[in-house]
């Protein structure tokens, strides 16, 4: 039988971290357009808002999402109920299954540990980088995550309490079984994987089997007969190259191919910065917690996951987000022994946060220089950075760096920061290391994701675009040439037809990029440039005859 925290839950702890979640998220959906990958998510809902097919999301009538529907029923619902499709409620799923999680995980710690150990979980999850930014996107991976959450909260509920025969083998089984409603057959074969072998070894843990198998196969199989019904051949062709396609590498999908090591160095950026101590975290755990049943659970789902997607060839970073909760309890326990330290906890605690003190330094550093210096080159010393982002940095330091004394109280506050932190590490506070880091990331996510957000969108939104286009197109046909950017078709709201030479219409417009213009219009001397995107990394123009 697992081991089971019988001391009740504290409701303030429990909370704490939720409500820190929902500031931290809702902050966020305000102040951006869609992005390229919302878009992709939002124009399906769009069709659906207005009467399209509720079974089959679709891009176009000639083009299914590759997705099953219940991230966009939810998108649906959510657009309801607000009086329409817009940013908001596009991204209001992700913040409410953002918040569940936060919840889920802190509760998993508390019912696993104590409550304190729950708390630290539950802030930990809600201030990694990447969850803090899919919890304020409208993006799949959110909702996902927290069906697979539930699933395993449920279980251990279950099983660690003796209740063999509540209703939360129910609740475990219609849990996965929305998970794969959301993103297909991981939802299904991840969470039973994990608990198949966790199951293996610790002997006692009774899994309901037929509950977990039957219940996700049946509410998966009664979505395929509605969408082979409504979608036929199409529908059929789709879900082999999702399902059968994916696992062997199929061509006719894109597959963002990756070395088996890629998720390792996605996990440091993606639970940044606690992905710092999470090495440590384990190595202890494996030393000194193999034999606790709950420790070993968590650690059994996160290794599960991570080495399991390992072995397929597309890989994305988003993908490991159904690990971060168990991730966040491993950590938490890390953290709460850092009381009663012995010399090998004090160098996993003292090495990643002295890590943060230097990466605190260097911010202090840079708000500082930027305080001082009139100009900055930033191609001279940011090479590590892709040529997008230094780009950006450099339009943000040139036109939109904040005054002098912001720049200067920004940079003593991180210095603050890493003092205080100092303090907790001499005095051994897990507690006060975890909430310093806590509290250092969660301002500066609410910078990054509120006014920074805000003007980085002004350069890269295809909106105004988009608002351009239709005032001037006078109901002349569009086209585009090569793959349209969905974020660009979501605010168009128009038909837009691919392009070729041959299939352009006397009067069309044609839509394209600024790099590949130049060949076009030499080789159709007759089209001239009608509209310019100038606020961009990537401009795209409009062109066609006078």
């Amino acid at each position: 039988m697992p081991n089971h925290n019988s001391e009740a839950l504290n409701p303030f702890l429990l909370m704490g971290p939720v409500l820190l979640a929902a500031f931290l998220f809702s902050w966020s959906i305000f102040h951006t357009d869609l992005s390229k990958r919302e878009a992709r998510e939002g124009v399906p809902i769009v069709n659906m808002m207005r009467g399209g097919n509720l079974w089959l999301p679709q891009i176009n009538p000639q083009q299914l999402r590759t997705k099953p529907p219940l991230f966009y029923w939810s998108g649906l619902l959510s657009s309801r109920v607000l009086g329409g499709v817009d940013e908001v409620s596009l991204r209001i799923p992700s913040v409410l299954a953002g918040m569940g999680t936060v919840f889920l995980t802190t509760f998993l710690g508390m019912r696993q540990f104590s409550p304190v150990i729950g708390c630290l979980a539950g802030l930990i999850i809600a201030t990694c980088w990447r969850f803090a930014y899919l919890g304020s996107h409208a993006r799949i991976d959110m909702l996902f995550t927290f069906f697979i959450t539930l699933a395993f909260v449920s279980l251990w509920e279950m099983v660690s309490s003796d209740k063999q025969n509540s209703w939360l083998r129910w609740v475990a089984g219609i849990a996965i079984g929305l998970a794969v409603l959301t993103k297909g057959p991981l939802g299904w074969l991840f969470p039973l994987l994990a608990i198949f072998i966790f199951s293996r070894v610790s002997k006692n843990f009774n899994v309901p089997w037929a509950h977990l198998l039957l219940l996700p196969i049946g509410m998966a199989g009664l979505w395929l007969v509605f969408g082979l019904v409504d979608g036929g051949k199409d529908f059929a062709t789709m879900i082999h190259q999702e399902t059968v396609g994916r696992v062997s590498g199929n061509a006719a999908i894109q597959i963002h191919r990756k070395p088996f090591y890629y998720y390792i160095p996605q996990i440091l950026g993606g639970m940044a910065p606690w992905s710092l101590f999470l090495p440590f975290a384990i190595w202890h755990g494996v030393k000194h917690l193999r034999h606790n049943i709950p420790w070993k659970f968590c650690t059994v789902g996160l290794a599960t996951l991570f080495i399991f997607l390992s072995f397929f060839s597309g890989k994305r970073g988003d993908y490991l987000l159904p690990l971060y909760p168990m991730g966040a309890v491993i950590l938490a326990v890390f953290f709460s022994r850092f009381d009663n330290p012995d010399s090998e906890i004090k160098l996993g605690m003292s090495i990643p946060t002295s890590i943060v003190m230097g990466i605190m330094t260097l911010l202090s550093l840079a708000l500082a220089l930027g305080a001082l210096l009139p100009e900055l080159n930033f191609n001279s010393f940011s090479s590590f950075l892709n040529s997008r982002d230094r780009w950006m940095a450099q339009l943000l330091y040139d036109k939109h760096r904040p005054a002098g004394l912001f720049l200067a109280i920004g940079a003593g506050g991180m210095l603050i920061f890493s003092q205080y932190l100092r303090k907790a590490l001499h005095k051994f506070s897990g507690l006060k290391v975890t909430g310093l880091i806590a509290g250092w990331a969660f301002l500066l996510y609410l910078a990054v994701h509120g006014p920074t957000a805000r003007i980085v969108n002004e350069y890269s939104s295809f909106r105004p675009f988009a608002e351009k286009i239709k005032e001037v197109s006078e109901n002349r046909p569009l086209f585009n040439h090569g793959k349209a950017r969905e974020d660009l078709l979501y605010y168009l709201d128009l038909p837009v037809k691919n392009a070729t030479q041959k299939s352009l219409l006397p009067d069309a417009l044609l839509i394209i990029k600024k790099e590949h213009s130049s060949t076009w219009l030499n080789n159709n001397p007759e089209y001239k440039i009608i509209l310019e995107m100038n606020a961009s990394f990537e401009p795209y123009q409009l062109i066609g005859k006078p």
